[in-house]
């Protein structure tokens, strides 16, 4: 019942759309649920890399089966690694339940679940490819993305940055469990800084410096901005592996995607040195009081000129007021508290910046993003890095909607760029 909810859902705001939007020159937007998040880190161990990968699953992205008095969803996690050539290195799957007590709780767009699998994978350069099979309704959710398993230096060195929600005493048991806390992350690499310090956990390995006197430096730096942060802490180096957990209030920094860079030291000598990225959510205050022209900007594959200009001619005092009566008179659902065309869309914004991100380009405004916010979710990703006298490229298929997209790597450096026909639309540019 649930899934021909969301399905009529999405054909409502399909509609709406279509009949509001494309007049004015604006697609249409395929609004359907984005179901999970995916992220990793890679550990030293005593042969090769441990590799944990992350999920989160929202719980409005499964289906579920009414079992007595509780509401079961039955999904699978199907993990593959590929090296060089597109070969396969390893593969987990793996079945799991997530049981709900209220019914209420199955249609929740806050509400999620959090879990990992482990597996064993040397140093090097690899693609994840991480799905989710819905089993009560045969639906399966994809995510690809390029990392490395680095080759870590045991006399000296920093593991891969997880970045966490919370860190609590826990038995060995738990999925979670590192030395004695359970450290749960957090995924999205994605913060509320209103609500949320930044968490994260590193590992340390120093068999060149036992009993010695280290400090782990941190810094956070804006990619888009100036704003900058600094703390550091020390470092027990009483054994060969050293764990800390650090959480950091970062509201007085402006909302916007930074670096995070970890620095191990011995006397001011930089050891080791390790950096990853992370964003600050923005609230539509926060947006507009910032950038208020980015936060325009971000609306380009909804709104229409009329519309974008309305918008950019209003005072500095009516701005949040108008931005929010424009997300107001888009509300598939007017009159209750959630503006499902809203959240989805900032959702695949954020989903965009982090799996689709280029050397220049947040991930929102390259072509794969632009796509994915537009069109959601592809049925079918076709991966071609490998083809003999082409360059690497990637087929995004949308069966429903009968549109095929094509992505070519033209510079080599993991920007795909959309190739002709740009709609997708393949129908219009054959004969009949």
């Amino acid at each position: 019942m649930y899934r021909y909810q969301m399905l009529l859902l999405g054909l409502v705001i399909g509609f709406m759309l279509t009949a509001n939007l494309r007049a004015e020159g604006v697609d249409d937007i395929r609004m359907s649920r984005s179901r999970f998040f995916v992220d990793y880190a890679s550990f030293a161990a005593a042969a090769d890399n441990r590799l944990e990968i992350y999920y989160k699953i929202f719980n409005d992205g499964l289906n579920y089966v009414k079992v007595g008095d509780k509401f079961v969803a039955s999904y699978e996690i199907n993990v593959i690694i590929l090296g060089e050539k597109d070969r396969q290195i390893t593969g987990q799957s793996v079945d799991k339940t997530y049981i709900l007590d209220d019914y209420a709780l199955t249609r929740s767009r806050e509400g999620f679940l959090v879990n990992q699998v482990e597996m064993k994978l040397e140093p090097g350069k690899y693609v994840l490819i991480c799905k989710v099979i819905d089993h009560n309704s045969n639906d399966v959710s994809t995510i690809e993305s390029k990392f490395e398993s680095p080759r870590f230096d045991r006399r000296g060195d920093i593991a891969d940055i997880e970045f966490i929600q919370k860190a609590t005493a826990v038995g060995e048991k738990s999925k979670f469990a590192k030395d004695g806390l359970m450290v749960v992350p957090l995924v999205e690499r994605s913060f509320d800084a209103q609500q949320q310090d930044l968490g994260f956990y590193v590992e340390m390995y120093l068999a060149d410096y036992l009993n010695r006197k280290l400090t782990l430096a941190y810094e956070i730096v804006g990619q888009r901005s100036n704003a900058r942060f600094a703390g550091k802490a020390t470092v027990a180096s009483a054994q060969e592996v050293a764990r800390l957990k650090l959480f950091e209030s970062l509201a007085h920094l402006p909302p916007g995607d930074y670096d995070l860079t970890l620095s191990l030291k011995q006397q001011g000598r930089v050891i080791a040195r390790r950096k990853t990225g992370f964003s600050l959510k923005w609230s539509l205050a926060s947006l507009i009081k910032n950038d208020f022209e980015h936060a325009v900007e971000q609306l380009k594959y909804i709104i229409s000129k009329r519309e974008r200009r309305e918008l950019l001619e209003v005072s500095d005092s009516m701005r949040l007021e108008k931005f929010e009566e424009w997300w107001a008179s888009k509300d598939p659902t007017e009159g209750t508290p959630e503006n499902e065309l809203r959240d989805e869309y900032y959702r695949r914004i954020r989903y965009a910046n982090q799996y689709y991100r280029s050397i220049n380009r947040e991930g929102w405004q390259t072509d794969r993003g632009m796509i994915y916010i537009k069109y959601g979710e592809p049925d079918q990703i076709d991966r071609h890095p490998f083809e003999l006298g082409r360059k690497p490229f990637q087929i995004w298929y949308y069966y429903a909607q009968r549109r095929t997209f094509v992505f070519e790597d033209n510079h080599g450096d993991g920007d795909y760029q959309l190739q002709y026909p740009y709609d997708g639309d393949w129908r219009r540019y054959i004969g009949p």
